[in-house]
């Protein structure tokens, strides 16, 4: 628990008024059909009725997705723990969100621990993946429906994990996707944070010039938000059996590999599973554009070498994957030809959020007939 006194809370508030700024009304659930008592309190203390109550509404930066952290984890700590021992190079937290609940049957000593979903996002920057992030925790957090997802899976979510990236690009209305580490002659900045994990690291040419945009860093896991990622990946490595990668500019589940045309030795299942979570996508979008998947190394047509997603699967995460989100650059090129669907961005985050709970389906049902991935 924080244990916030008056003074903080009245500092939330304040926080909460200036980042969630929208009309709200105390009947508003968030898309739940049915509100968690702790998180209707919180609301209820927190916001004023001219307030939005639904992170969907805010706008993402980091005091937002601080604040909103803090808020959970004093409000529903019986189903959300927040951990934000690490931190970037400019001094910001990087969050490690754990939802999880203990209700029902206790479990029995020889029964399997639960499986662990983990989703990252953010890596390069930008507000749509933390929005969407941030969206699935306050779905978990906030719908008493999803309470059979905490009871059956233990979530771990790090809904920012470029930070630094994220302001940069925020307020400089740049796509900047990188990190802001300075480089060693002092020079230039940044790293891509997406090309930094040691798994195959120096198989692509190797990019000498740190004013790239692409550049992978001077050395393998020379990032703290490297380093973040991959020490979550270990402490959960067991019981880990979906790592998702969420990013910005497109609309698409890739898995892997980046580096290399070969596929992985279980890609029978993770077509199954990528082909059902499309399908439910494209469901729920409303033919807004067609979600699609494929490698990581078919979707850019060439290696792309010290990915996470390939960490992740060659870490014994046999069902990683990477989800494009938001269509990006294809967005701006089809608004030149055809008007948007009105509130297409909410059909693409409601589409998000079923493929990722298809997702989790595909990972409880193997489960229950004891095929564990």
């Amino acid at each position: 628990m924080l244990g916030l006194k008056k003074r903080d809370m009245y500092i939330l508030y304040v926080f909460l008024s200036i980042f969630i700024g929208v009309s709200y009304s105390m009947d508003s659930k968030c898309g739940c059909k049915s509100l968690r008592p702790c998180y209707a309190k919180m609301l209820r203390i927190l916001l004023d009725r001219d307030e939005a109550a639904c992170i969907e509404d805010a706008a993402i930066g980091a005091s937002t997705v601080t604040i909103f952290l803090k808020a959970i984890k004093e409000y529903c700590s019986e189903v959300v723990n927040v951990i934000s021992d690490d931190m970037t190079y400019e001094g910001r937290h990087l969050y490690e969100v754990i939802i999880n609940s203990n209700k029902g049957a206790p479990r029995a000593d020889d029964d399997p621990m639960k499986p662990v979903f983990i989703i990252e996002a953010g890596q390069q920057g930008g507000t749509e993946p933390v929005g969407l992030a941030l969206y699935v925790v306050e779905q978990l957090v906030a719908c008493e429906e999803y309470e059979s997802m905490l009871q059956k899976v233990t979530w771990v979510i790090l809904p920012c994990t470029n930070p630094d990236g994220q302001e940069y690009s925020r307020y400089s209305q740049i796509p900047w996707k990188k990190n802001l580490r300075p480089s060693e002659d002092q020079l230039s900045y940044g790293v891509d944070i997406t090309r930094n994990f040691d798994n195959q690291w120096g198989s692509c040419a190797k990019v000498e010039s740190s004013f790239s945009p692409i550049y992978p860093g001077p050395s393998p896991a020379s990032e703290n938000e490297t380093i973040f990622i991959k020490s979550v990946i270990a402490k959960y490595k067991k019981e880990a059996k979906v790592y998702l990668s969420i990013r910005r500019d497109g609309h698409a589940l890739h898995y892997p590999y980046g580096y290399t045309k070969n596929p992985p030795v279980n890609i029978h299942l993770i077509y199954k599973i990528a082909a059902e979570v499309t399908t439910r996508v494209n469901q729920r979008t409303g033919g807004v554009h067609l979600f699609v998947n494929e490698s990581v190394f078919d979707s850019e047509s060439k290696a792309h070498c010290g990915h996470s997603v390939d960490y992740a699967y060659d870490s014994g995460i046999s069902l990683s994957f990477e989800m494009r989100v938001f269509l990006g650059s294809d967005n701006r090129i089809m608004a030149k030809f055809q008007p948007l669907p009105r509130g297409y961005e909410t059909s693409l985050r409601n589409g998000y959020f079923s493929g990722i709970r298809e997702m989790y389906t595909c990972l409880t049902t193997m489960r229950k007939h004891g095929r564990m991935v």
